[in-house]
């Protein structure tokens, strides 16, 4: 299917749609609270009844009112333009960008007109942790600690990434090659759709890595430098080492690192290592014992209050859920 054709499909009027086109209304097809709750939430148990990532078109001609989700939500716009309110923040989408939004977060939608298609692509949050984020890069960009926040039960969820990837043919080909194959259905199409997935995903965190370093100026090099530093020796590497590396004293670069980052050194040593983790799990058939050795621990106790900073499975039932 070409963008062409998947474009015609989506132009097609639904049953809701021709409603809130001709009654002038919204459809409230998911049963939420509006007249109780000031904003209610969309339940997971409305979606993914075929797996874990649930992809529809927004309906036209109707405003969406103020509302929170108990999933993480990717939506695309294949054609035309619309105007969201991300946390009050006012987004204005445009042909081909793509917004990520987190779960709990508010949101409310103005009304599409008829050469507006809006795709909503919905993902299951046990999948962040496990289908999606080992096959991602390996990173320490927004996408991966968007991802890694949304994961966290205990995590603040306020964040949203504004995509703007309408030039990006990459992306473009993946995301309408992903909404294609959901709505065909064809044999194996869900684990089609989570390998394209993985490589949307891949492709925005490189866009949003290589946006970064254009961005930064010389005197933010450092940083970059320091961060990198951290990503290849955080096994056996303690603040003191990394002060002496860069020359400074350890107050100095562990209050550089939290200013820079948001994050502190300790923070940034246990995500490479429960990235590190993850990728040991998926791609080789070492132990638990051996991979908590691998990230540089000494006994396997740790690696379990480790996992128990990113998720609320043990290393054990991850491993499971990968294999």
């Amino acid at each position: 299917m070409n963008y062409e054709e998947l474009k015609e499909i989506l132009r097609q009027e639904n049953e809701i749609e021709k409603i809130q086109r001709t009654k002038g209304y919204n459809v409230n097809d998911q049963n939420l609270p509006f007249e109780d709750v000031a904003i209610p939430k969309m339940p997971s148990s409305n979606f993914f009844k075929e797996g874990n990532i649930f992809i529809n078109k927004h309906h036209r001609y109707s405003a969406m009112p103020n509302h929170t989700h108990e999933f993480v939500e990717f939506n695309y716009m294949i054609s035309g333009s619309c105007t969201q309110y991300v946390n009050e923040k006012k987004v204005v989408l445009q042909e081909g960008e793509i917004i990520l939004l987190d779960k709990d977060i508010v949101q409310r939608i103005d009304p599409l007109s008829e050469d507006d298609l809006l795709v909503n692509i919905l993902l299951k949050d046990e999948s962040i942790t496990t289908d999606i984020i080992i096959n991602m890069v390996k990173s320490t960009g927004l996408v991966n600690e968007f991802l890694m926040n949304a994961s966290n039960k205990t995590g603040k969820h306020d964040a949203f990434i504004h995509f703007h990837c309408g030039g990006k043919d990459e992306v473009q080909k993946i995301i309408q090659n992903l909404i294609s194959e959901y709505l065909q259905k064809r044999r194996y199409y869900m684990r089609a759709a989570n390998l394209l997935l993985s490589l949307l995903l891949i492709e925005l965190t490189r866009m949003i890595e290589e946006e970064s370093l254009d961005n930064y100026q010389k005197k933010d090099e450092e940083i970059i430098c320091i961060l990198k530093y951290i990503d290849i020796h955080f096994r056996q590497l303690s603040l003191k080492d990394l002060a002496k590396e860069f020359g400074y004293n350890s107050n100095y670069i562990g209050n550089k690192l939290k200013k820079e980052t948001g994050r502190t050194f300790q923070d940034l040593l246990n995500s490479a290592k429960y990235q590190t983790a993850l990728e040991l799990m998926k791609e080789t058939d070492k132990s638990i014992e051996e991979i908590a050795y691998e990230v540089g621990f000494n006994s396997l106790p740790s690696l379990y209050k480790l996992f128990a900073r990113f998720t609320d499975k043990t290393p054990k039932q991850v491993r499971n859920k990968l294999t």
